[in-house]
């Protein structure tokens, strides 16, 4: 799972990437801004994981992982957005839009005034704009096609795309669209950014998370209402400083300033949400692990998250529901009571779900 976090300079995105990966990336200013992209790995919490280590006492816990990618904003020396920069976003499955809510404080806005609502619409129409750039070249290569023979696949391809040709120049994005499943592949293949999965972060001070009021936090709230997009308020020079303590120390800082779940973990929920995530487990002495999968993927499948020749040789899944191994003490206990499942290869594979997987390669 891969999300990219994008933003103008000076928006306290780095700020927003260190605070979620406990990564110490420089804070550069607009003159000195680069096209370097930091990369950190995360751990996501999960107590179902902390509970079965305990029980298992296993040689290896592993925790499903989140790779968050800091991606450099506009270009210095262009309007927009750079190639470079749209091809790093392009690869990420999600991505977290970081907008400038905080004062000045001698961090002076490359707009000069603080509007997060122009700022988040910026930012929206870059991605527009660039995917416009992508349909119309595809479209002039396909009309030049056809005029040579009209293949029903080229037809088909071109009439999807003067439909995402006219959403996208009336600035909406292809996210709002509805597709066939058949389309959904066609549009697969371009990757397109107004298509992704994506989260706001309103990077504002410690008084302005405290007060829907203020006048930036409803213009941010406005405009993401308004473009539909998940929010999330964070203090994130703040929280970044505080996600430099022990654990324990970060606990009373964030209790201290009045936060009651760390930015981090907010973050990662949603995360979780937005690209419908969900975490199957896997136990033994050897290894208790998560394993992070879409939401409503069968049983075979899933069996593929865990290697390839267990999908292919895949017999049945021996399945747990994790309250039941907690309300009845263990596996043992699972299982005299009768809740130990069987499953076939087209089980769909629930949150939380405890899976062995039967197999002859």
């Amino acid at each position: 799972m891969k999300i990219g976090l994008a933003g103008l300079p000076m928006s306290g995105k780095t700020t927003v990437f260190n605070m979620a990966t406990r990564a110490n990336a420089q804070v550069r200013d607009f003159l000195a801004q680069t096209e370097e992209v930091n990369t950190g790995v995360i751990k996501v919490p999960d107590a179902r994981i902390d509970y079965l280590s305990s029980v298992y006492k296993p040689k290896k816990t592993i925790y499903a992982t989140i790779e968050f990618t800091d991606i450099p904003g506009v270009s210095k020396d262009e309007t927009g957005f750079s190639r470079k920069t749209l091809g790093n976003i392009r690869i990420c499955d999600a991505l977290i839009l970081v907008v400038r809510l905080f004062p000045e404080g001698g961090v002076p806005h490359i707009r000069q005034t603080i509007d997060p609502g122009r700022d988040l619409e910026e930012l929206c129409l870059e991605f527009v704009f660039a995917d416009l750039e992508v349909v119309t070249k595809r479209t002039e290569r396909l009309a030049k096609d056809l005029k040579v023979g009209k293949k029903p696949e080229s037809v088909r391809e071109m009439d999807l795309l003067t439909r995402c040709q006219t959403t996208l120049e009336e600035g909406k994005f292809l996210a709002a669209m509805t597709f066939t499943p058949d389309e959904d592949t066609i549009l697969r293949t371009y990757r397109f950014l107004t298509q992704r999965p994506m989260i706001v972060v309103g990077n504002c001070s410690d008084d302005q998370v405290k007060n829907p009021q203020d006048p930036s936090v409803k213009s941010f709230t406005a405009a993401c209402e308004q473009r539909g997009l998940a929010r999330v308020l964070i203090s994130g020079k703040t929280e970044m400083e505080i996600s430099t303590l022990s654990p324990e120390e970060e606990a009373t800082f964030l209790q201290e300033f009045g936060i009651a779940e760390p930015g981090r973990s907010r973050l990662i929920k949603e995360g979780y949400r937005i690209l419908n995530y969900i975490s199957f487990l896997t136990v033994g002495e050897d290894e208790v692990r998560a394993w992070p999968i879409q939401k409503g993927i069968s049983a075979v499948k899933a069996a593929g998250a865990v290697h390839s020749d267990i999908e292919r040789g895949f017999i049945r899944a021996e399945v747990v529901a994790y309250k039941d191994f907690v309300e009845k003490g263990g596996m043992a206990g699972v299982k005299q009571a009768g809740l130990a499942r069987l499953e076939g290869k087209d089980y769909i594979v629930e949150d939380g779900d405890i899976v062995h997987f039967r197999f002859n390669v």
